[in-house]
């Protein structure tokens, strides 16, 4: 572990912006005079003036582009939709040809699916091979309408396609996916990759569209070398990298400082931009009980908290002592509550007569230091009734494996995170904030403190990552990679294995 809140001095790799990354178009080269009559017509100027001054075979190809989505836009697929939507964004006419042939951002393009491999993605998904074949007839057929129009259509939908799984990533199956962060805004690869063709960095802008959090650019990162020196041991990593980026993909954008759990890693890290400012041990869920993958804010946190006994642990744990040993509750520090919230003398209930079925009471431990909560818990918005807390159980910090609690994430070191929040959440009030919660300890009272800046929460599930230029495996505790992995395959019905010999 590094020291509390110190940077971590661990290399970190910006997303690289070279041909590391993909093949980038020839140095030197201009936009032709067609690709600015595009920009004039993605601007918004384009309409009849602007088609008169096109050649007649582009008109011919606008043309047929126009009648041939406007007269399937009724009974289409998803990428045919979308690639409906990117013409009329482009007043129909052609982008990725010219009579003479492709234009450079075409070429850049099939380049950039012939590698998709570089970036965890299948290239037979995308038609890498066949665009590829289109292109080469272009350079001697350009003159054909319908060749032009086929290369059009097939290579925007591939894009498109492409594009959305940079960001967001390929699996749509929900009970797969992590649910996405409430107000988050919907990607638009229409948008995007039109912006791309109005750069001059055409291929650098389109890649834009990857996540841009710490463990995704350090995984692509690491990824790529081993590409580039070790195809053994990429083919034999091949499918963890594809299955945990797709998991990175899912994310929210990073803030510029935000918390991450990696559930198999039992790992809670304080990321600032690219640097690690500090981690913290944690205790995750047993496989019976495990911890939700989500993502949320943290918005408060208190200080002496009382335990709500989850009616779950009531029932199966609490019950059967309680049937056996009617003071047990009082021996640990536990309030016995009817649905009114009055207490009940637990003496006077017929425990034997009181099934996990029909358990009418509620379960509280107050304030203490037996509290199962300890001395601090971080709440936040979530569908599982989990959050992160500190525990009276400091030695199950030392275990290897750390796999051991109900579902919420026990935290080794929670005040020292506390206070951090505190300071960085507003240095003005923090000294007085701070004594506020050392009283709050000291009398075993309540107190919830509020944060002016909620801080970005990622619970994820990452079984491989990037431990600087190295990969690094990870436990599957859970078994999560089997499913995802079956789902992935049938996404495209293409293995990545053989897929490796495109970016060899």
């Amino acid at each position: 572990m590094t020291d509390a809140y110190s940077f971590d001095r661990r290399t970190d790799f910006p997303l690289a912006r070279s041909s590391s990354v993909g093949p980038t178009a020839p140095t030197g080269w201009r936009w032709p005079r067609r690709l600015v009559l595009l920009s004039v017509a993605l601007m918004g100027l384009a309409g009849v003036g602007a088609a008169q001054m096109l050649p007649a075979a582009d008109v011919a190809v606008a043309t047929l582009l126009r009648q041939q989505l406007l007269d399937t836009t009724q009974h289409c697929t998803a990428d045919l939709a979308t690639t409906a939507r990117f013409y009329a964004q482009a007043a129909y006419l052609p982008v990725w040809t010219l009579p003479t042939g492709p234009t450079p951002a075409a070429e850049a393009s099939v380049g950039l699916l012939a590698q998709a491999v570089r970036y965890g993605l299948p290239p037979a998904e995308y038609g890498a091979q066949q665009l590829r074949v289109l292109l080469d007839s272009l350079e001697q057929h350009g003159e054909s309408v319908g060749l032009r129009v086929r290369t059009e259509q097939q290579l925007t939908a591939a894009l498109l396609r492409f594009t959305r799984h940079l960001h967001e990533g390929r699996i749509t199956d929900m009970l797969l996916r992590v649910a996405p962060l409430a107000g988050a805004s919907p990607f638009d690869a229409v948008t995007h990759v039109h912006g791309a063709l109005r750069s001059r960095e055409f291929q650098e802008r389109l890649i834009a569209a990857q996540p841009t959090s710490r463990s995704y650019v350090r995984l692509v990162w690491a990824w790529q070398r081993l590409l580039a020196t070790d195809s053994a041991a990429a083919r034999r990593l091949a499918l963890p990298v594809a299955l945990n980026l797709e998991r990175l993909r899912w994310e929210p954008a990073p803030d510029s400082l935000y918390l991450v759990v990696n559930i198999p890693d039992y790992l809670l890290q304080v990321v600032r931009g690219p640097h690690v400012v500090a981690e913290h041990r944690v205790v995750v869920g047993k496989a019976a009980t495990p911890t939700p993958a989500l993502y949320s804010r943290i918005r408060y946190f208190q200080v002496a908290p009382p335990w709500r006994v989850p009616h779950s642990i009531a029932t199966r744990e609490l019950l059967p002592h309680l049937q056996r040993d009617p003071g047990y509750l009082d021996d640990r520090g536990f309030e016995l509550l009817n649905a009114a919230g009055q207490r009940v003398n637990a003496y006077r209930v017929k425990w034997r007569q009181i099934s996990a079925d029909a358990f009418p009471y509620r379960i509280r431990q107050s304030p203490s230091a037996d509290n199962a909560l300890g001395n601090v818990v971080f709440r936040f918005d979530n569908p599982y009734s989990v959050y992160l807390h500190d525990t009276p159980t400091k030695s199950f910090f030392r275990a290897r494996t750390r796999a051991l609690s109900h579902g919420c994430v026990r935290v080794e070191q929670p005040l020292t995170l506390a206070r951090f929040l505190i300071q960085r959440d507003n240095d003005v009030r923090s000294a007085d904030r701070l004594r506020a919660v050392q009283a709050s300890l000291n009398r075993g009272r309540t107190k919830d403190f509020g944060l002016q800046a909620p801080v970005l929460l990622l619970m994820r599930y990452l079984t491989c990552d990037a431990d600087g230029p190295h990969l690094r495996q990870l436990p599957d505790i859970y078994h999560r990679d089997a499913a995802l992995a079956q789902a992935w395959q049938a996404a495209s019905g293409a293995a990545l294995g053989p897929l490796l010999t495109t970016a060899q």
